[in-house]
């Protein structure tokens, strides 16, 4: 049983959009879009269509998956160390600004997570301004078809990357902010995950990568990013290239000038377009693994 429990908590834990409570909230939101939208078949049919999940690219989103959950089960992504070495280096004489003691641990949890949200924006931008390293990124632009498992369909040193990037971000703000004992720090925790990333899943993240088309109006997208909004993200057509990079905050984008507000329906297709980007199209493991490395080494 111990053996099972990890393998569930592996590939459905709290801290995955995959998990049955993150699903289930969002069928329940897709259940409302469907029913509001007067879509002309049985809900779990339009939900769950056979041209989506027999998709070549969704089997390539299942075997990034996978792939990806093996090598953090065996630590290749983990930044926890590398954020502790920054707190500890940027700690200096000077207090830190705000002493671990003055905030509750809700307020704690969320002084952590929102530099990680602000990296991860920063980490996305760069992928897609920076010719050398988007071929990375490529590969979860490749998507043809979204499902929740899109969003790991990522490169593994794409994960690499982008894990460095954030821990050091969010160990250089905690040593500023509250000193290098990390491990003393007061967090509060789901299931040993940060509350926001838990409050982030919940709040339909499962639904970012899907067809399911869900605005939150031009008000609430200025603050949190919505599952149309990420889909725009995804699109082929050049008015939507470089929109809409925040994780789950989308204030990010409405502050640095790349945010783009749903203002009624759009059809989009999904995909990569460019000639080069071809093998990536392929929608095989072989070329989704190398081709991107074959081009950082040949752009360099």
């Amino acid at each position: 049983m111990d053996q099972v429990r990890f393998v569930y908590e592996v590939l459905f834990g709290p801290g995955l959009v995959t998990a049955p409570a993150y699903l289930a909230l969002a069928a329940l939101a897709a259940w409302w879009v469907h029913r509001k939208r007067g879509e002309g078949q049985g809900f779990w049919r339009w939900l769950l269509p056979a041209r989506i999940w027999s998709h070549p690219s969704h089997f390539i989103d299942l075997q990034l998956f996978l792939l990806g959950r093996i090598l953090a089960v065996l630590g290749v992504f983990s930044g926890v160390a590398l954020t502790t070495v920054v707190a500890e280096g940027v700690t200096g004489p000077v207090p830190a600004l705000l002493p671990k003691d003055s905030l509750g641990p809700v307020a704690l949890a969320f002084l952590l997570w929102l530099p990680s949200d602000f990296a991860l924006y920063w980490m996305h931008r760069f992928f897609h301004r920076f010719r050398v390293i988007w071929p990375l990124h490529a590969v979860h632009h490749s998507a043809e078809v979204m499902t929740p498992f899109t969003t790991y369909r990522q490169h593994p040193l794409s994960l690499l990357l982008t894990g460095w990037g954030v821990a050091g971000f969010v160990g250089l703000c905690q040593g500023l902010l509250l000193g290098a004992a990390s491990e003393d720090l007061a967090v509060s925790e789901i299931a040993g995950i940060n509350l926001f990333i838990v409050l982030a899943n919940a709040g339909l993240a499962a639904l970012h990568h899907s067809h399911v088309w869900l605005s939150y109006g031009p008000v609430l997208e200025r603050i949190v990013i919505s599952p149309t909004q990420h889909q725009i993200h995804h699109s082929t057509d050049p008015a939507h290239y470089g929109k809409n990079l925040g994780n789950s905050l989308a204030v990010w984008d409405w502050l640095f000038g790349t945010l783009y507000v749903i203002r009624g329906d759009e059809r989009l297709t999904f995909g990569l377009t460019e000639p080069e980007e071809r093998p990536l199209m392929s929608q095989r493991i072989g070329p989704m693994l190398w081709d991107p490395v074959r081009r950082m080494f040949m752009s360099g």
